[in-house]
């Protein structure tokens, strides 16, 4: 990652290996403040795929955001992309069975998001935060494609975990019928509002058995954006990021997530 040859005047940088009872593994990427903790704390973005995630931070961008500490939640490997653990970490389980074998594509499970939402605010974050001041008001959960996923599963199904969600070109196909279903279930209360970043691309490519290629704003999450627009508690942003890709637009949205966290107070 060329984020670790640079030295930068914001923030530290390390990695944490995490091997849990159950024997999973996750990697922690950290960019941790250099300065001092505000009196309430670091706010902290939570970001999924961190391999990749953190391979697409620069100097840059974090110079813009100084006071913000970054956890990337990533897995113990080489590729920027571990397929078959996200695949089973970040999609959830409509039957509410938990993890099962995913049917389009045999050797991989799919379902287990309840069980990673549980490590993720539970035992990954305790030693994620190890040692910071981390303000607890002001958690955010930053997820691209079946991270896009979780974020809104998340969002949906226990919305006080963050403070905020931001959810990049979600795979909002995978679940389609099963976000409906908790959208109608959701509820969002609370002294403090929910916020909600939504952004893809106007170039993302999408086909099925049915019709061809179409390459558009996907419309099943546009109607998603403006069905939670409704809700109460609920702060909706959204973004359409001209002329980028289903894969541009994760590192696409890296600005308009670190604006979007700083205009929080």
């Amino acid at each position: 990652m060329d984020i670790f040859k640079k030295r930068l005047t914001t923030h530290t940088l390390d990695v944490i290996d995490l091997k849990l009872s159950n024997g999973r593994a996750f990697r922690i990427f950290r960019a941790v403040p250099k300065g001092d903790a505000p009196t309430g704390g670091f706010p902290a973005l939570y970001m999924l795929d961190g391999n990749a995630a953190f391979d697409a931070l620069t100097e840059e961008l974090l110079a813009q955001v100084p006071s913000i500490a970054i956890f990337a939640v990533g897995y113990p490997t080489r590729l920027r992309f571990d397929v078959n653990h996200r695949s089973l970490d970040y999609t959830p389980s409509p039957d509410g069975k938990g993890p099962t074998q995913d049917p389009q594509r045999p050797g991989r499970q799919i379902g287990g998001a309840e069980t990673f939402l549980a490590l993720l605010e539970g035992e990954i974050r305790r030693v994620a935060e190890t040692d910071l001041h981390i303000d607890e008001r002001r958690r955010f959960l930053w997820g691209h494609s079946y991270g896009g996923l979780f974020a809104l599963y998340t969002l949906l199904h226990r919305p006080s975990v963050f403070a905020g969600y931001a959810a990049i070109s979600p795979s909002v196909w995978w679940a389609r019928s099963y976000l409906e279903l908790m959208e109608e279930r959701a509820h969002f209360a609370g002294p403090r509002s929910v916020r909600l970043l939504v952004a893809l691309g106007d170039h993302e490519q999408r086909s099925n058995e049915t019709r061809p290629l179409v390459i558009e704003p996907a419309p099943a999450t546009m109607g998603l954006i403006e069905r939670l627009r409704r809700h109460d508690h609920l702060l909706v942003t959204s973004e359409v990021l001209e002329g980028h890709r289903h894969g541009e637009t994760l590192a696409a949205s890296l600005p308009l997530v670190f604006e979007w966290i700083a205009k929080m107070k």
